[in-house]
């Protein structure tokens, strides 16, 4: 028995104060505290029972109990007259057992105890009781409110990721809108950055996202990648270079420290509508930033083809997509021609990940890729027909010039083609055996186990290779999206601008 003056932690206890519930009640606090605290203080009650201790939600299902097993009729019914408010609290016996049920706090949605054994008289017994179910209810309202942000954190993410989709197929004014949702404007002009961590713990994802989010003063409009989980994609406000440097150093370090190496590639400035090209960019750049000691690195300004291209390829580019953009579904079941096209944009750029990136299942990816494949005559697993409707995809907006050629190989012939070609392919003019390999890369529908047989070497020799073209280039090869469909034209693009005489440039 407690004597005056004498304490509990550092509030005094009134004498009389029964120890042993001052221990059960630190017990209890202990337990609580615990990850499902609730589970923890249910298994509690049934040991000083003997019995069980059941946690009914305000729709009359256990939520939680302990020892597991089906719920007796008496059990569920002695819990709904309690739920139903036709009393606050019920004792009754049930064979050699009693039973005893109590709504866990005063709100009128609150969960249902019940305790079922021989010793009931251990729990019931005030203030036992008392503690218990305050405790208890604590431990409830805790969990579940962080269950409720975990939805709403969720729900967060999922907007996000609409906003991603929204950008990506240009519908800026729908994309603001979504962003509205969340108070956080979307920042035009912008960067795209693509960060890679090292865990793919989606804790450390967020930490590292928190991080990303303090240093540049909340500039970044935050995305986490559907495609790859490692990934998160903010959109930032341009900063001075010199401050964005030290962002990218103090987010490189600090990160590195907790989480292990991360690696960052960003975008040249963009307005927010080039959001797509952006983050292309961003991803190009990712693969050089893996390779350098910074971990970070800048897209470096190149020409680009359907650049090159535009106005004059609009013609041959609807001549290929027309019978996409034409399709009408003849069940209501069937895909639509926006699903198909949006279909063959994820493919195109993230290939197998595009169930991922669509959220469909892989039979369906395959089924649409087949009707995708029938429309336009073309195999979808077949890089030059990749290439193709990539490039087809890029060019068919904009003015149409007054002469358009409908051929490919006409399309690329001409000095701008050819010197775009050139520069691309630049960096490994003094590599022949990268040249060598990336050609057979292509040819090799980018698949480097097939690559490494034509060439007569291992698959890890030949995706060394690979990765040093990516480090030459500056440019993604191995993940998507990658550079092949720009290689294979730059070859083809030498071959058709080929004067006689010269040496065959493309195989």
């Amino acid at each position: 028995m407690a004597v005056q003056g004498e304490t509990w932690g550092d509030v005094p206890l009134l004498p009389g104060y029964d120890h042993d519930g001052a221990e059960r009640l630190r017990d209890l606090q202990r337990d609580a505290a615990e990850p499902d605290g609730a589970g923890r203080l249910l298994a509690r009650f049934a040991d000083e029972v003997e019995g069980r201790a059941i946690l009914f939600d305000p729709a009359g299902d256990a939520i939680a109990g302990s020892p597991d097993g089906p719920v007796p009729d008496a059990i569920a019914e002695i819990a709904r007259r309690v739920r139903l408010g036709l009393s606050r609290s019920a004792v009754e016996r049930d064979g050699h057992e009693q039973l005893a049920a109590f709504a866990i706090n005063g709100e009128p949605d609150a969960p249902t105890l019940v305790i079922a054994g021989s010793a009931i008289d251990r729990f019931t017994a005030e203030p036992r009781r008392t503690d218990a179910l305050r405790v208890l209810s604590l431990s409830w309202q805790a969990q579940h409110a962080q269950e409720r942000s975990r939805r709403v954190g969720k729900a967060g993410d999922q907007i996000r990721e609409a906003v991603l989709h929204l950008l990506m197929e240009g519908r800026l004014p729908t994309a603001h809108r979504a962003a509205e949702a969340l108070h956080d404007p979307l920042p035009d002009p912008m960067r795209v950055w693509v960060v890679e961590v090292g865990s793919l713990d989606e804790g450390e994802r967020d930490a590292v996202a928190d991080e990303l989010a303090r240093i540049t003063g909340d500039r970044a409009w935050m995305i986490k990648c559907p495609v790859y989980s490692g990934h998160l994609i903010p959109a930032v406000a341009p900063a001075g270079h010199e401050h964005e440097q030290a962002c990218l150093r103090e987010l490189v370090t600090s990160a590195n420290a907790g989480t292990g190496r991360i690696s960052v590639g960003i975008s040249t400035v963009l307005p927010l509508r080039d959001f797509g090209t952006g983050y292309q960019q961003a991803f190009h750049a990712l693969a050089h930033a893996r390779g350098n000691a910074e971990g970070f690195a800048s897209f470096r300004r190149s020409h680009d083809l359907a650049a090159e291209l535009a106005g004059v390829g609009r013609a041959w580019a609807r001549g290929v997509l027309l019978p996409l953009e034409e399709f009408e579904p003849t069940r209501p079941q069937d895909p639509t021609g926006d699903d198909l096209q949006d279909t063959l944009v994820s493919w195109l750029a993230f290939h197998q990940q595009a169930t991922r990136h669509l959220k469909i299942h892989r039979n369906t990816l395959s089924a649409r890729l087949q009707k995708i494949g029938s429309l336009l005559g073309r195999d979808l697993h077949r890089l030059p027909d990749q290439a193709q409707l990539d490039l087809a995809l890029r060019l068919r907006g904009g003015p149409e010039a007054p002469h358009s050629p409908r051929d490919l190989d006409e399309l690329l012939r001409g000095e701008e083609v050819r010197r775009w070609a050139e520069v691309l392919l630049a960096p490994m003019r003094d590599s022949p055996r990268l040249v060598e390999t990336v050609r057979a890369w292509l040819l090799a529908d980018a698949k480097p186990g097939l690559a490494a047989e034509a060439l007569g070497i291992s698959a890890a020799a030949t995706r060394k290779r690979l990765v040093n073209a990516e480090q030459l280039l500056e440019r993604s090869l191995l993940h998507s999206p990658s550079l092949s469909y720009d290689l294979h034209f730059a070859f083809r693009a030498l071959e058709a601008n080929r004067e006689p005489g010269d040496e065959k440039v493309v195989t």
